[in-house]
């Protein structure tokens, strides 16, 4: 069996997206730059001095748009594809990790609950034992904490 060693070759490149997740990039940027093409362009052709525009004044105004918003779809996209699943990982493990904390914590309590009832109900077996035999008992009772009481029973 072949063993890898963690160096410097194993490592992944900073861009890695666009090997690992190209068409879910490729689809959430294009999507994502059409979006903020198609917004640029609504708000400066809603807002142009002439609002009935000549065809190629509307494809002026959606080319620059389009070159306007490249750099804001790209990064946003990145974020989409890698950020958005990564924060609900995070999510979804803490969240596990914590009903496994919280599980754990439940079968602590009942297991130190039975074995402080398993020492309550010995000592008391020793007491009525005493009792019986009508000689004096003088073992301190059992507390939570695991050390013994000062008084007597």
């Amino acid at each position: 069996m072949v063993s890898r060693n963690n160096n410097a070759d194993d490592r992944s490149p900073p861009f890695s997206i666009l090997t690992h997740h190209a068409g879910r990039f490729l689809a959430t940027f294009y999507a994502v730059w059409a979006l903020l093409t198609g917004l640029l362009s609504y708000a400066r052709i809603v807002t142009a001095d002439n609002p009935p525009l000549v065809w190629q004044e509307t494809a002026t105004i959606i080319i620059i748009a389009a070159a306007i918003t490249v750099g804001i779809a790209f990064p946003l996209a990145i974020g989409i594809v890698e950020g958005i699943p990564m924060v609900l990982a995070k999510l979804y493990t803490d969240r596990v990790r914590e009903e496994a904390r919280s599980e754990g914590r439940q079968e602590g309590r009942q297991e130190g609950r039975s074995e402080e009832r398993v020492e309550w109900e010995a000592w008391n077996e020793r007491r009525l034992a005493a009792e019986r035999e009508g000689r004096p008992f003088t073992e301190p009772t059992p507390s939570r904490n695991g050390t013994q009481s000062a008084d007597s029973g």
